[in-house]
């Protein structure tokens, strides 16, 4: 499976979950400096505040495309609303500000 193609799996996987969900790629593979190795660092925004069940439901989703293609997804799992006050102030949330790319 092609980069393209997991892309197109994640984003749609929480958009199965939440169809307002935002997906952001950050880390090496936004920046393109990522090695064959590399993980998949993945932000996802969803429009309801994130509890165990509809967290769960997303996870498994991407575990699902971790299986099929071997490839690691390391993935954080906000509300939209907690992204924009709680994490506001932390330098995860920088990061993903200079080097996110929204799906």
């Amino acid at each position: 499976m092609n980069n393209s193609e997991i892309i197109r799996r994640v984003k749609e996987a929480a958009l199965q979950v939440d169809p307002s969900a935002e997906v952001i790629l950050y880390g090496s593979r936004a920046r393109g400096d990522a090695r064959k190795d590399s993980d998949w660092d993945i932000l996802i925004l969803t429009s309801f505040p994130v509890n165990i069940v509809n967290e769960e439901a997303i996870r498994e989703k991407l575990y699902d495309i971790e299986l099929e293609t071997g490839e690691s997804l390391s993935t954080f799992i906000y509300s939209k609303k907690e992204w924009q006050t709680k994490q506001k102030f932390t330098p995860f949330y920088e990061n993903v500000g200079e080097e996110g790319i929204s799906l």
